[in-house]
């Protein structure tokens, strides 16, 4: 039992931190943005939006009148910026004073903590986003081109196989791909692999729990202090498992490249330059391993998401598909395949990625910052430690900027007399000091599994057993950080017999190119 005097000095604890929060509540301070009105103790807990927060973010503005809007979670201050121009003056221009991350204890109970997007603004931070911008340079991603066209051409393989599996697919090109690059590992397609499941499960796991209302876990931090053996623990027994499966993707690529080079058989690769600088005292082993984690969690999902989307678009719009068709049969021809030395010369195309990228943000609500020091913007108080959550969402559905937004038009990326406009939707890789390290990477991946795909391949409506097309929800998608479309059906066929011989003769170089000792 609790003795008196611990009760006492519990009881006066309490009593003090209660009257600094009136006293401190009392000072004058400008107006919080507007937005719903607090609960006490609890805030706005119960308003917390527990489906498409980004589109209740949006009802909120309107409601309130104000691009701004402020609600609170227990002691937590949240600031939504619907603006792009809010996002970035906040976000970018005073990004000293908001690059930090909101220290939330499920992240260090499933064993994110020391990830990269998790890190708190400071040393540690600095060094693995040197570590990463470094490591992701355009010029030294140039190196590894072949890698990203061997790992698409195995793709068109995989679809030519098994197409209603896409999804599948889409999810191994980025695991694949992220793995040849960062480690010099190869991905042998089709079979189950050591390094692939446990990070699969950990980020599956971690995005399901990430959905609000999901668990109480994520709100009411203290439960996450409870043991894993406490009956009724479930949740802190499922983190536990996710944090042992991102152990062993911390370890094992790490430890797979230290063996190679030891015996002399590394691949040219990320992590194998670092380790090659770390040996004249460059950086240290464990702080290596928490960025080279980092890079794979962060691409892995990013990548499989806006594939989705993009093969989502062109299922429900064909015309849009045929159009880039066009512009490629003519740029590129039938003889080959698009490479990356043809961008610059299929602009439509490029329209078309910036659309999928707008039409559906793989992060409808971006990665939120948290500030440093109290700020004043706009006349609104924005106390330190402020959540600051960017509505992408409502940035790419501005129309002002973009008409009738819910559309899929790659024309709104053209001037009047044909070129490209300057809207390259970069928001969609974040903002900042945190923007996203891997945005390169990404970008060229994803570009050439579109133009690749549609060099190749006819993506249609399925049909029934009685020849209907099966209809397919452009709106059926998922909560949570990232918003994937729900499974859906689609026919995905070759272009034609040439099509076909060619997807199979670079699907089988690829492979033979695959050099991973079993």
């Amino acid at each position: 039992m609790i003795d008196l005097r611990t009760l006492s000095v519990l009881f006066f604890t309490l009593l003090a931190a209660l009257s600094y929060k009136l006293v401190r509540g009392k000072r004058t301070h400008p107006p919080y943005p507007p937005g719903p009105v607090p609960k006490p103790i609890l805030g706005n807990v119960f308003d917390i939006p527990l489906k498409k927060a980004w589109k209740k973010y949006m009802e909120w503005s309107k409601q309130f009148n104000s691009d701004i809007v402020h609600f609170t979670a227990i002691n937590t201050h949240v600031v939504v910026l619907n603006k792009l121009e809010d996002i970035v003056e906040l976000m970018e221009r005073r990004s000293a004073n908001s690059a930090n991350k909101h220290s939330i204890p499920l992240n260090s109970l499933l064993g994110f903590e020391n990830t990269t997007g998790k890190v708190q603004y400071g040393n540690t931070y600095k060094k693995h986003r040197r570590v990463m911008e470094e490591a992701l340079k355009k010029d030294i991603l140039v190196l590894y081109h072949y890698m990203f066209a061997d790992k698409v051409h195995i793709m068109l393989d995989q679809f030519l196989r098994d197409p209603a599996a896409f999804r599948e697919h889409c999810g191994m090109l980025g695991a694949s791909l992220t793995l040849a690059i960062a480690f010099g590992y190869d991905v042998t397609p089709g079979l189950k692999d050591h390094f692939t499941e446990p990070a699969e499960f950990a980020i599956r796991t971690a995005t399901d729990l990430a959905v609000p209302g999901r668990t109480m876990l994520a709100v009411f931090g203290f439960l996450c202090y409870i043991p894993p053996w406490f009956p009724g623990a479930s949740t802190q027994r499922l983190c536990a498992k996710v944090r042992d499966a991102i152990m062993q993707t911390r370890e094992g690529p790490y430890q797979y490249v230290k063996q190679r080079m030891a015996s002399g058989k590394s691949k040219d690769c990320l992590l194998a330059r670092q380790l090659e600088r770390q040996s004249a005292g460059y950086e240290d082993e464990e702080l290596l391993k928490d960025i080279m984690a980092s890079f794979y969690f962060g691409g892995v999902e990013t990548m499989k998401t806006a594939q989705a989307n993009f093969i989502l678009a062109m299922t429900l719009h064909p015309h849009v598909q045929r159009k880039a068709q066009e512009e490629i049969d003519r740029v590129v021809g039938s003889h080959r395949l698009p490479s990356f030395e043809d961008r610059n010369a299929l602009p439509y195309v490029e329209a078309l990625y910036r659309e999928v990228h707008r039409w559906r943000p793989v992060f409808p609500v971006g990665v939120p910052h948290a500030t440093i020091n109290d700020d004043v913007y706009k006349g609104y108080c924005i106390p330190k430690g402020t959540l600051l959550m960017p509505n992408i969402w409502a940035v790419t559905r501005n129309e002002d900027k973009y008409q009738d937004p819910d559309s899929f038009n790659p024309e709104r990326f053209f001037h009047a007399d044909g070129t490209l406009n300057d809207d390259t939707v970069s928001y969609a890789f974040g903002f900042g000091r945190r923007v996203c390290p891997g945005r390169n990477m990404a970008d060229k991946a994803v570009w050439l599994v579109i133009v690749s795909v549609l060099a190749t391949f006819n993506i249609s409506k399925a049909r029934d057993d009685n020849g209907n097309e099966i209809e397919v929800d452009a709106n059926a998608y998922t909560d949570g950080m990232t918003s994937h479309p729900l499974p859906f059906k689609c026919s995905i066929v070759p272009r034609s017999s040439q099509a076909e011989t060619q997807i199979r003769t670079v699907g089988a170089a690829a492979r033979q190119n695959l050099t991973r000792e079993e």
